[in-house]
């Protein structure tokens, strides 16, 4: 297995440590991925939002022993796996969770899938890391003579941007967004209690944007009882 990590140039939005954008590249042929972030982000944030981009996402594929590639199968992944967004409460060392790529993903074994996940330590030092990586096989159009076969896929690359900001007082509680914090967003919050794995603005109560709404959504709403600042 082969393990490739490609760093690029760093972007300090404004000239400012609150903001740091990173493009990166990772290569792996099944092995483990580990990608340090060059830039440092400010670790005195109250809190923290992760944006996370696939660019583009490219294989070498191979067929009776010969190699083909690279094949871009940047539209082999879904759409909602492109874009991440994340918060995270300080104080550091704080971590961005875990979360999955699966592609395709009604396919049982997929052709590509991993598990990734964000983390900054207490110096504000960022870390991308990629575990759980499965390199399958997929249909692919190799051409005359071959036509339309089945390959096997042997190293993926993805190219992606790692956006990372501090956040005064974001106000997540307020999760029917009138500006205040109070009733209105208790009775959101339980009338969706449980697990949420796709909460969005219309399945409001994931205050913590952990997947689950419960008794820490809870808890943080009550303590940001009021009109948000």
């Amino acid at each position: 297995m082969t393990f490739t990590v490609i760093s690029s140039i760093t972007l300090m939005l404004g000239g400012a440590p609150n903001t740091i954008s990173e493009d990166f590249s990772v290569t792996t042929s099944g092995a483990n991925l580990v990608w340090q972030c060059p830039a440092v982000i400010a670790t005195d944030g109250e809190h923290y939002e992760m944006f996370y981009t696939i660019i583009s996402a490219s294989v070498y594929v191979e067929y009776l022993g010969l190699p083909f590639g690279p094949v871009d199968v940047t539209d082999m992944i879904p759409a909602e796996f492109l874009v991440t967004w994340q918060p995270a409460h300080a104080p550091l060392p704080i971590d961005f969770m875990w979360h999955e790529v699966v592609a395709p993903p009604d396919q049982d074994p997929p052709s590509l899938s991993f598990d990734w996940i964000v983390e900054v330590d207490g110096g504000g030092n960022i870390v991308w890391v990629g575990e759980n990586v499965i390199l399958g096989e997929a249909d692919y159009d190799l051409g005359w003579p071959w036509g339309t076969v089945t390959v096997q896929i042997t190293e993926g690359t993805i190219n992606a941007n790692l956006e990372i900001s501090t956040v005064e007082n974001p106000c997540y509680e307020d999760v029917d967004g009138n500006g205040e914090v109070n009733v209105s967003d208790l009775l959101a919050l339980i009338g969706n209690w449980g697990l949420c794995p796709d909460c969005t603005g219309e399945i409001p109560g994931d205050v913590n944007y952990d997947d689950v709404v419960n008794v820490t959504d809870l808890l943080l709403i009550v303590g940001a009882w009021g009109p948000c600042p």
